[in-house]
């Protein structure tokens, strides 16, 4: 007599390829969302600075020199308020400093992707702004 078998489950061998397949997918989707987030947040940044840099212009076609602070920014309501970080850490990712005439100015912030940082950063972002972890480098607007 044949004795009939009835296939019920998996075998260990399908269970440990599904399982691998399975992992090896997560892990490929986890290094790349991560990467994204850098960007994401890098962009933020730069469009950040650009608000600030046409809330500075503003500023200056109203007065005669660049507002000392950013601070003066919100206050003559050319920005609604100072944007923060898209880490949101609670430290100050911007720098602002204007010339000695104050008819030019220099705004830095730091990035986390390599290929965002500014090639020439000169000594206004580096000086007192040091990286924090998980920053590779500097993005710097300056108005000659």
């Amino acid at each position: 007599m044949k004795k009939i078998r009835n296939k019920k489950g998996f075998t260990l061998f399908e269970l440990l390829v599904s399982i691998s397949i399975v992992a090896i997918l997560t892990a490929v989707a986890v290094v790349s969302f991560g990467g994204m987030n850098k960007k994401t947040r890098d962009a933020r940044r730069s469009s950040d600075m650009e608000k600030i840099r046409v809330a500075l212009e503003a500023a200056r076609q109203v007065g005669s020199t660049y507002p000392n602070s950013l601070n003066a920014l919100v206050s003559g309501k050319f920005l609604d308020k100072i944007p923060t970080d898209p880490k949101g850490v609670g430290v100050s990712y911007y720098k602002y400093g204007t010339g000695a005439s104050g008819l030019s100015y220099y705004l830095c912030t730091m990035v986390e992707l390599p290929g965002a940082v500014t090639s020439n950063i000169g000594t206004s972002c580096s000086t007192g702004f040091s990286l924090a972890s998980g920053f590779t480098g500097y993005y710097m607007v300056v108005q000659p």
